[in-house]
């Protein structure tokens, strides 16, 4: 996906857990006795499907400030925090395509599990369901949450940065009008960093940001687990 593309939310279908490929497996560990496997399963399988919901609330929560920016005035400002949400909704579509992969592969261990229990019995299986942690996977994800959560954080002081700036130059140039009338110039006062546009697109990054990096910590929890037990 291209930055500037607007972003299609896909709600999420039925929860992985349910899904065929994933219930065989579930079914098939309770048979065996494997309450341990089948907790890891059901672990993982949750967890990809609340990245899936949260990150898609993200650009859910991106996208509706951008309508909000769309319908104002037309500006610099309004054209960076334009900018700047685009930027931001392409790192979380970025992420919740990562995920997709990583879901694909969570499938596809699945059925290989099934197939490997039929033809080698109870120990494949075991195996099988152990390489569904895909910690490799779950270190790329944590690492690339940690990378769009620190963007994020750069976008909140960017656009604090030049809002003030140009709060600076329009007093400077409301001063140099009044000189050139001959009428006294004003102090530049402060700005308000809780008003205006540039407020409301730093709030929802902020949102997002602190959204992501629970995401990460989740991810940094089950990647750790995954390590410790390989």
């Amino acid at each position: 996906m291209e930055e500037g593309q607007t972003v299609e939310i896909q709600e999420t279908r039925e929860p992985l857990r349910e899904q065929g490929s994933i219930r065989a497996l579930l079914e098939l560990l309770e048979q065996q006795g494997m309450e341990q496997e089948k907790g890891d399963v059901l672990r993982m399988a949750d967890y990809i499907d609340s990245m899936e919901m949260q990150l898609g609330t993200v650009l859910k929560e991106l996208g509706e400030v951008k309508k909000q920016l769309g319908v104002m005035q037309e500006s610099k400002v309004k054209l960076f925090a334009v900018n700047t949400i685009q930027r931001a909704e392409h790192q979380v579509q970025t992420l919740r395509s990562q995920v997709g992969e990583f879901k694909t592969k969570f499938v596809g261990r699945a059925e290989q599990a099934v197939m490997d229990f039929k033809e080698k019995g109870k120990d494949a299986l075991a195996c099988a369901v152990k390489g569904m942690h895909l910690t490799q996977g779950l270190q790329k994800i944590q690492s690339s949450l940690h990378t769009v959560m620190l963007s994020m954080d750069q976008k909140i002081d960017r656009l604090g940065s030049m809002a003030e700036e140009l709060h600076v130059a329009k007093g400077h140039l409301n001063n140099a009008f009044w000189e050139m009338n001959g009428k006294n110039t004003a102090k530049i006062t402060e700005r308000n960093p809780e008003q205006g546009i540039i407020f409301q697109t730093q709030k929802v990054l902020f949102q997002s940001m602190r959204s992501i990096h629970k995401l990460e910590q989740k991810t940094c929890l089950l990647y750790t687990s995954d390590a410790a037990d390989e």
